[in-house]
């Protein structure tokens, strides 16, 4: 198992370059990104979701609710604080993206949880 042991040997490339010469785009970042989350996806089961958290300078937690990218570099957010729901947009550098994933149960009578994936020209 690897991933955090949600993704059985995975077949998605690396999400960070191997040696000094290899460049990643943030396009490449978040389509990584992508794939990875599709395969921890397929191993729920029906009453489960996956839950993406990332982690300001302050410590405060922000629930992502969409990741994207504009190239060259930034990987853009859209989130939302835990503990207030106050709406947020984050810019960060492909390189400091940081973010927690994990299982969580579906809430009785509601849908589960979509992170949506976007990008900017």
């Amino acid at each position: 198992m690897t991933f955090l042991g949600l993704v059985p040997d995975s077949s998605v490339a690396s999400l960070e370059p191997r040696g000094g010469n290899e460049f990643i785009s943030a396009e490449q970042f978040v389509e990584r990104f992508r794939l990875r989350f599709q395969e921890m996806e397929r191993t729920l089961a029906e009453d489960e979701q996956l839950e993406i958290v990332a982690f300001l300078p302050s410590g405060k937690a922000i629930a992502v609710e969409t990741v994207g990218y504009e190239n060259p570099a930034p990987v853009i957010r859209h989130c939302q604080e835990q503990d207030t729901g106050k709406s947020n947009t984050l810019l960060a550098h492909q390189s400091s993206v940081q973010v927690l994933v994990s299982v969580e149960p579906v809430l009785s009578g509601q849908s589960r949880r979509i992170l949506r994936f976007t990008h900017e020209k």
